[in-house]
């Protein structure tokens, strides 16, 4: 970029440090942030994912918090009554092994983390009302997650339960299935353990079908984040089937069924097998005092050292033991063996699965590994596996020479009178099947959904109590809702291995019902359970006497811009919008969704293209740029160097060229000031070429940057700046001060000026005073107003071809005759069609010329 007109010393240079520190001071001084509360406004509630604080915010942390800043500034100059908080998502397991590790409490530990990542924020100048800020440790807080708890527990959404869970060695506590990603721990890595043990729910199921119908209302979400929520909600339509129990003789029928659920119940005539989960009580009910117990015991402990992800895995090996037992086929009449495998779990359908090797390749590999029957009923019509079985039932065994299953589409072979039926999920042979087992009382149809319940059950101590009480004698009790909260008692020797579970002082009490002692529950929740109704506490956060006012999250929810990472797609956006559904059932809010908009920023990466972690010590913080440059700096190049939902590498450089382009844009700015007046009439039509045209590039620029705002494409909108600055710096060079148009230079720099504040509030609010002699606050200024007329050019470009072919490009008038644009496109391709017939010329005014030359 070249310097601007001259080396003007009339101003002031730019000090990033100073200019920062001095207008930071000033807008805590005069409460700048604090949220509006003017009804006669429309809202806007920006948010970005609260941290947790494990240390100070790293340069993650910086990319998120500076999209939704920018958001926010901008909504407020555009009229917009802005909300726009942050706090701390403070409970959780780091804070309590880092206790362990430093021989100290978990509160200090995180309270000192929460000032130091504040100072930060302040540091980066966001526009946080920090008057709402609470973290989630805060009895303040954690009270009212206490009372909702109690809420759901008297709806019955809220209920404790012996089941087998997914244990973390590592974390010492249990997981819900969605904190398992690619079968490991999704906080410290470890492969998780079944147990059985007695938890506490909250019925997530209870809402499955509404959160599936309602992700087709949030438009404003990525189409990514809302596949995985349906896939992981895993809507089923099919049947459950009932399947008798033979007796020992493995052919007569008893009184007793097993019922499994299956999307195809089309492939009943090829179900071979019956299989059993390890955990299952029906499995170890079976084998008990047979000759297979022994294995089943070695299967059923060797599974569970593996996760559940793991044991589904397609490429793992299969591990089975049979219990010797038969159920009997209720279409065919035919029994068939009970087996128990480790590729089944307990939280699909009932528990048992049917068998179907010809169309399953993980029952495949299962009967080929164990000798069972492989039997075809659905291939390809006019096949010769069709012609040959469509009249018969001919079992193939288990030396079949098939590679794997056959895809279970095309015509039913080998099923009775349902043989040459269209086969296939939501088929005729699908609901021929069910409508037979249904009039003969052995099936019906179901919906059958993959979520289960949110265990939310966690034996560590830094966490909000679950406020419920075991009493002998009345069971399960909840804290009378005038005690919340129960507080979590300080002072544990954590490194001790002291837990609430051995803390009498914390869990020796007495019933509320009965008066006689009892038992405090000692699980705390899981974290995830105070992140999803935070967004609902901003926008009411002093209230003491309920967790908001119907009448303050009616102003402000839902949440119109929501900012975080793509790794929250189904954990906590998943339980927010169930959580918000579970308020609006109790009357507490009015929104069936918690967020309308949903941007997930990409990930910030070293040099070497690897995510920034703390476990792989390449972390960036924000104070190695703003030490250099200033905070306004690495604002700008963490919005320029990529869109916010790409991934980045961050580079180096590329903070140096946004320096520099902040330095020569002040730079321009104070000249244009120097030049202008704000009072100076700005009239088009007085104006020379040069000041049109520049006056004109405003207009253009100003519409497109305001156009890039509103779709949350920073780059671009700072590319339109730069542009300005550029086509500013070029007028000035090219006029002499005596020549410049004082309107025209005052608008630019004033819209400048108003168009970066957004992006580099302190260098924006220090030109608005300094360089404009403006009063108040950049942040209130209201957004420049672009006018479309004004950004149309006197001149267009014209395409000049010969025979179709692009030669040359001509600039001429925008209401040129075609004459005139014959003349200008011959001169301009002279060269190319010098002593050749022109045959045709065709004009299309305002895009090309193609000159037909032989």
């Amino acid at each position: 970029m070249s310097e601007s007109a001259s080396e003007n010393t009339s101003y002031p240079s730019y000090d990033a440090q100073a200019i920062e520190i001095k207008w930071q001071q000033r807008w805590e001084d005069e409460g700048l942030y604090r949220t509006d509360e003017d009804p006669a406004k429309p809202k806007r509630y920006v948010l970005e994912m609260f941290p947790y604080p494990s240390g100070d915010l790293h340069m993650g942390h910086a990319r998120n918090y500076t999209i939704g800043d920018a958001m926010a500034r901008q909504a407020h100059m555009r009229g917009f009554d802005v909300l726009h908080p942050m706090g701390f998502d403070a409970f959780g397991l780091p804070a309590e092994n880092a206790a362990i590790k430093h021989h100290t409490q978990a509160a200090k530990w995180t309270y000192q983390n929460i000032d130091r990542a504040v100072r930060t924020m302040r540091r980066m100048g966001f526009s946080f009302d920090y008057d709402r800020m609470f973290n989630t440790c805060d009895p303040e807080y954690y009270r009212w997650g206490q009372w909702m708890f109690i809420q759901m527990w008297k709806r019955g959404l809220a209920y404790r339960a012996t089941s087998p869970v997914n244990w973390c060695p590592g974390c010492k506590t249990v997981l819900a299935n969605e904190q398992i990603v690619d079968g490991r721990c999704w906080r410290c890595g470890s492969i998780p353990e079944r147990r059985n043990l007695s938890q506490w729910y909250l019925k997530i199921t209870d809402y499955a079908q509404e959160l599936l119908d309602d992700l087709d209302t949030l438009t404003g979400w990525p189409e990514n984040v809302k596949a995985q929520q349906r896939n992981w909600i895993g809507r089923s339509e099919g049947a459950e089937i009932d399947f008798r129990l033979a007796d020992e003789d493995g052919v007569t029928p008893t009184d007793r069924t097993i019922t499994v659920f299956t999307t195809r119940a089309d492939t009943l005539f090829g179900t071979t097998f019956m299989v059993l989960p390890p955990e299952s009580e029906l499995a170890e009910e079976l084998v008990v005092g047979t000759e297979h117990e022994a294995a089943y015991r070695e299967l059923r402990a060797a599974t569970e050292r593996v996760s559940s992800v793991e044991r589904q895995g397609s490429d793992r090996e299969k591990h089975g033991v049979p219990t010797g037992r038969f159920v009997i086929n209720p279409i065919t009449g035919e029994p068939f063996p009970i087996w128990v495998a480790d590729y089944v779990l307990m939280d699909y359908g009932t528990g048992a699965v049917m068998g179907v090797p010809c169309g399953d390749q993980r029952d495949f590999e299962f009967a080929k590994k164990y000798g069972l029957d492989i039997v075809p009923i659905i291939c390809e019509k006019d096949g010769p596996l069709y012609e040959r079985l469509k009249d018969q039932r001919d079992i193939v065994v288990r030396d079949v020479d098939w590679d794997g299953a056959m895809a279970i589409e095309g015509y039913l072979v080998q099923s009775g009178a349902f043989t040459g039926l269209k086969g296939g999920k939501h088929s005729e042979g699908v609901a021929a099947i069910l409508g037979w087992l249904e009039e003969h009382g052995c099936g019906r149809a179901k919906v059958q959904f993959r979520l289960r319940d949110w265990l939310i059950s966690r034996q560590r101590y830094w966490g909000n109590p679950i406020p419920m009480i075991h009493c002998d004698d009345c069971g399960d009790v909840p804290v009378p809702e005038d005690q919340l909260p129960v507080r979590l008692p300080e002072g544990l020797d954590l490194g001790a291995g002291e837990t609430l579970a051995e803390y009498a002082p914390f869990f020796e009490t007495t019933c509320p019902k009965c008066g006689k002692p009892a038992r405090r529950i000692t699980d705390t929740m899981d974290t995830f359970t105070c992140s999803s109704w935070y967004y609902l506490r901003y926008c009411d956060p002093h209230n003491d006497a309920s967790p908001f006012s119907r009448e303050a999250v009616d102003r402000w929810m839902p949440v119109d811009n929501y900012i975080g990472g793509i790794e929250h797609a189904i954990l906590h956006l998943l339980y927010s919008r169930f959580w918000t559904k579970v308020m609006r059932d109790l009357g507490l809010v009015g929104t069936d969704e918690p967020f309308t908009n949903l941007l997930c920023q990409g990930m910030v990466k070293d040099a070497n293209g690897d995510t920034m972690s703390k476990s792989k010590g390449n972390v960036v913080p924000p104070s190695s740029v703003i030490g250099p440059y200033g905070a306004d700096t690495m604002r700008l190049a963490i919005l320029f160097i990529a869109p916010p939902e790409k991934d980045f590498d961050w580079d180096e450089d590329a903070v140096a060229g946004a320096n520099r382009f902040i330095r020569r844009a002040w730079r321009v700015v104070w000249e244009l000031a120097n030049a202008g007046d704000a009072a100076a009439p700005l009239d088009v039509t007085t104006l020379d070429a040069r000041a049109k045209e520049l006056n004109r590039t405003l207009h253009e620029l100003g519409l497109r940057c305001t156009a890039d705002f509103d779709r949350g494409q920073f780059n671009t909108a700072i590319s339109a700046c730069m542009e300005l600055t550029n086509a500013a710096s070029k007028y000035l060079l090219e006029t002499a001060e005596g020549e410049r148009a004082a309107s025209v230079c005052w608008r630019v720099a004033h819209d400048l000026v108003a168009m970066l504040a957004p992006i580099c509030p302190h260098w924006a609010e220090e030109l608005f005073h300094e360089a404009l002699g403006q009063t108040g606050s950049v942040y209130d200024e209201p957004w420049p107003a672009f006018d479309a007329e004004q950004a149309k050019s006197d001149m267009v470009e014209i395409v000049v071809q010969v025979k179709g072919k692009n030669r040359a490009h001509i600039e001429v008038a925008v209401d040129a005759p075609k004459d005139e644009l014959e003349t200008a496109a011959r001169e301009a391709v002279a060269e190319q069609i010098a002593g050749r017939d022109v045959r045709k010329v065709i004009v299309v005014p305002g895009r090309l010329v193609n000159i037909v030359a032989v």
